[in-house]
C-alpha cells in the first residue's frame, strides 16, 4: 500500500474567477476589493474606464480574461456606459455588472440595451456584494 499514488499527479484546482472592479472612489474600491478577495476572487482594480479598458483587453489578449467587470457608471475620463460600449466595440463579451448611486429607470434601460442586465445600487454591504457576484457568476452565492 505504501507505493500507491506514485506516478499520479494531482490536478490543481481551477483558478478563482478574475474580477475587474472599476470605480473612481478609492475608499469604495478598497472595501469592495477586500470583500471580494476574502470571498475567494482574484480582483484587479481600476480608477476609471480608460484604465479598465486597457486592463480588460490586455487580460483577454493574454488568455486570462476577467470573468466579470463590475463598473461604476459615473466616473471621470470614461464613464461605465462608455466602458461597456468600448469593450463591445472591440469584440469583448465579458459579463458586465453596474454599480451606481443613480439607478433610475432610464439608466436601467440604457444598461440593458448595452447587454448589462444587472446592477447594484450603492450603498450596499460588502457581504451583499460578494453574494451578488456569486450569483452573477452562477456560483449560487447568497
Amino acid at each position: 500500500m505504501a507505493g500507491q499514488g506514485r506516478g499520479c499527479s494531482a490536478v490543481p484546482p481551477p483558478a478563482p474567477p478574475r474580477i475587474l472592479l472599476v470605480d473612481d472612489e478609492e475608499g469604495f474600491r478598497f472595501a469592495a476589493g477586500v470583500a471580494l478577495r476574502r470571498g475567494g476572487y482574484r480582483v484587479e482594480e481600476a480608477a476609471d474606464g480608460k484604465v479598465a479598458l486597457a486592463a480588460a483587453l490586455s487580460a483577454r489578449d493574454a488568455g486570462d480574461p476577467f470573468a466579470l467587470v463590475i463598473t461604476d457608471i459615473r466616473m471621470p475620463a470614461m464613464s461605465g456606459t462608455e466602458l461597456i460600449d468600448a469593450l463591445r466595440e472591440r469584440g469583448d463579451r465579458t459579463a458586465v455588472c453596474a454599480i451606481t448611486c443613480f439607478g433610475d429607470q432610464t439608466l436601467i434601460a440604457e444598461l440593458a440595451g448595452k447587454g448589462c442586465t444587472e446592477y447594484l445600487e450603492k450603498p450596499f454591504d460588502p457581504v451583499e456584494l460578494v453574494a451578488w457576484v456569486g450569483r452573477q457568476l452562477g456560483e449560487g452565492g447568497g
